[in-house]
């Protein structure tokens, strides 16, 4: 039977006996008949066979009289039973059905099992089982209902179609994160008053910038994380809501690698939160959206360069590195923004001054 101890330190074999083995040990050592016991036991001889042969249980009244007769403790007796119910439960849960097996195939399998998120094997209930736990659900008939009710709104690609299993196992990993956090509870006033510090961060390299974004966003009930694009997920960033829309998250892919793509990504993000609270948001660069995108976009707009002052860049835009960088300075951004703002807007052809774009890695591709 499992200790507490090897309870709290998360081990668990994948084997149980069935008490009535011990049972059948105990009488054998006394020397009795199994009749002789259950006259002892003030049971039927027939229940007791059951018991010997794993065809009855040990019920409670049952462990009380064996606990009398043996001197084995009621409860351990209980506790044989719960793991031989619950090995018995497991193996029937781990036979994975035709439809459940087309079902996995709709998820990341390789990716996750890189990660270390998902057992490497190829037995499909073991992943079934590691898959379910992943996602937080008890079968896959509760994966379709906590899909609907999540109800992400997308920004889909113009390019490229991600994979709805893909997307949501993605976010699902980032609130798993957002979880451990110890989040308080969101305070409007306060994250918007983090966003305008963030704002001032846009020159900073990586290690002074994410720390202090994480930071205030965290004080103020929004976790941000960045986590690797996984699979067909093809998204630039996402917002959402836990908690009875108590709690936010920010997730980011990092998936252009760019300075100009990841700010202007946190700062729609952060709109989303700031503007819709209780909608959930997938989007990817230079998507279609619809009214609460574009509002997102404005929200971003006026953080990143001030109410009203966008529409007179873009009416006389800077072309060369020089006005370029003046116009950073003069706004306290990194070039890099410019660059892409003005690439996004077609006052700048797509190969110019890229060069004046920061270039991220993630930190394992760093050490490679």
């Amino acid at each position: 039977m499992t200790t507490m101890v090897e309870e709290r330190n998360g081990w668990s074999p994948d084997w149980a006996a069935h008490p009535g083995e011990h049972l059948a040990e105990y009488i054998e050592t006394r020397g009795w008949s199994q009749a002789e016991f259950a006259r002892l036991a003030d049971l039927t001889p027939k229940l007791v066979s059951e018991i010997v042969n794993g065809k009855n249980p040990v019920t409670p009244e049952t462990a009380i009289k064996l606990e009398r007769v043996l001197g084995l403790r009621d409860y351990i007796w209980l506790g044989l039973q719960r793991d031989w119910d619950l090995h018995q439960a497991r193996k029937k849960a781990m036979m994975v059905a035709p439809e459940e097996k087309s079902w996995l195939a709709q998820f990341p399998l390789k990716e996750l099992k890189t990660q270390k998120l998902l057992p490497d094997t190829a037995n499909d209930g073991s992943l079934l089982d590691a898959l379910l736990r992943l996602l937080g659900v008890g079968d896959t008939l509760a994966y379709a209902a906590k899909c609907r009710g999540f109800a992400v709104q997308h920004r889909k690609s113009q390019s490229y179609e991600s994979s709805p299993d893909h997307v949501f196992t993605w976010l699902m990993l980032g609130e798993q994160r957002a979880r451990a956090m110890n989040l308080p509870l969101f305070d409007a006033a306060k994250f918007e008053r983090a966003v305008r510090e963030i704002r001032k961060l846009t020159c900073k390299v990586p290690s002074v910038f994410e720390p202090t974004m994480k930071r205030l966003c965290h004080e103020a009930g929004v976790a941000v994380m960045f986590a690797k694009p996984l699979g067909q997920t093809r998204l630039f960033g996402s917002a959402w809501w836990i908690d009875g829309n108590q709690r936010a998250i920010i997730q980011m892919s990092l998936r252009m690698k760019t300075n100009d793509h990841f700010w202007w990504t946190f700062f729609h993000e952060c709109g989303h939160i700031a503007l819709h609270r209780g909608k959930n948001f997938a989007d990817d660069q230079n998507a279609r959206g619809d009214g609460p995108e574009a509002e997102a976009d404005r929200w971003a707009e006026t953080i990143i360069y001030g109410r009203d002052r966008l529409p007179a860049i873009l009416a006389n835009p800077p072309m060369s590195e020089i006005g370029v960088r003046r116009l950073a300075e003069e706004l306290d951004l990194h070039p890099g923004i410019i660059v892409g703002m003005l690439q996004h807007y077609d006052k700048l052809p797509y190969r110019n001054l890229n060069h004046l774009k920061a270039k991220f890695q993630w930190a394992d591709e760093a050490r490679a």
